[in-house]
């Protein structure tokens, strides 16, 4: 098959497109900077360059596609929440998704599958409940952003193209969000955010690269999956994970009112979880390698 991946060069594009390579897909990268990207990227990628600007329609060769990833999208974890960063994390998405979608209804990609990226972010804070792929949005400035990415995603019309939105929890490997929560640990700093008691879904790098290659290659998986492991975990309970695989304690909790002065409403992506289960995907016998969050911080670190 061949794969078209936006949002290839990031640490979990970087990872699919190896997988994807190795088990004998043909696997192009969409960048805006084909010639600093190629020689980062897996042996045997293809690389596709595209501003972003014009549409799709003015690549070539691309009606052979069969599958399209989309995991691109500004950073939500680099910089304050200004107005002008929400309205960027919002436009970025939107955008690429808008002009996948377009393509995919004129003709110029006629793919049999779009899977395009979004968060458990989508349900909001929803304490202890627990979640299935059924439940509604929240109401946060996250929640807003996921709902209207997958919108733009369901507006595909083609009726040959399915269309899937794994919903991803936090992402457990080498790179990317678990580096960030390492670093207190180093300095004998490490414990839980806020009061420990919200709810942290998590996927290994690993497991996550796995279900998009499983979702590809079942067609009867359609609409939003949950892309995280069976067990999510509270995050004292994580906290307390994470410092035993580091051989560190964790002892010192970060108040509430400390994250909120230095990350301002950013702060909430932290402070209120989701406890999100992946129904869809154990229904469908999807086999994790890490389901156990012990052995995935293990394997992702050391």
């Amino acid at each position: 098959m061949n794969v078209l991946i936006f949002g290839g060069t990031g640490f979990v594009g970087r990872n699919l497109t190896k997988e994807l390579l190795e088990n004998g897909y043909q696997v192009y990268i969409v960048t805006r900077n084909a010639q600093r990207m190629a020689g980062t990227l897996a042996g045997g990628a293809g690389v596709i360059e595209w501003d972003n600007i014009f549409p799709l329609a003015s690549l070539k060769n691309l009606t052979q596609i069969d599958a399209v990833i989309n995991l691109a999208g500004e950073s939500i974890g680099n910089r304050r929440w200004t107005p002008s960063v929400k309205e960027e994390i919002i436009a970025s998405r939107l955008r690429t998704t808008g002009a996948i979608v377009t393509a995919i209804n004129e003709g110029v990609i006629q793919p049999e599958v779009l899977i395009n990226a979004s968060a458990v972010g989508y349900y909001g804070p929803r304490g202890d409940e627990e979640i299935t792929e059924s439940e509604g949005p929240g109401k946060d400035f996250l929640a807003q952003v996921c709902q209207k990415w997958e919108e733009e995603a369901y507006k595909v019309q083609d009726s040959l193209t399915r269309v899937v939105t794994p919903r991803i929890g936090v992402v457990l490997g080498n790179e990317g969000a678990l580096n960030r929560m390492v670093l207190p640990f180093k300095f004998y700093l490490g414990g839980p955010l806020g009061t420990g008691e919200q709810w942290l879904s998590w996927i290994h790098s690993q497991d996550l690269i796995s279900m998009i290659r499983f979702i590809i290659e079942h067609p009867e998986l359609s609409g939003p999956i949950n892309a995280v492991a069976p067990h999510p975990a509270k995050m004292k309970d994580f906290s307390k994970t994470l410092g035993k695989v580091l051989n560190k304690p964790s002892w010192f909790p970060v108040p509430e009112i400390l994250l909120k002065i230095a990350l301002g409403q950013m702060a909430e992506m932290l402070l209120h979880g989701q406890r999100a289960v992946p129904k869809q995907m154990q229904q469908a016998g999807f086999a994790y390698r890490y389901g156990n969050l012990q052995e995935a911080l293990e394997n992702a670190l050391l």
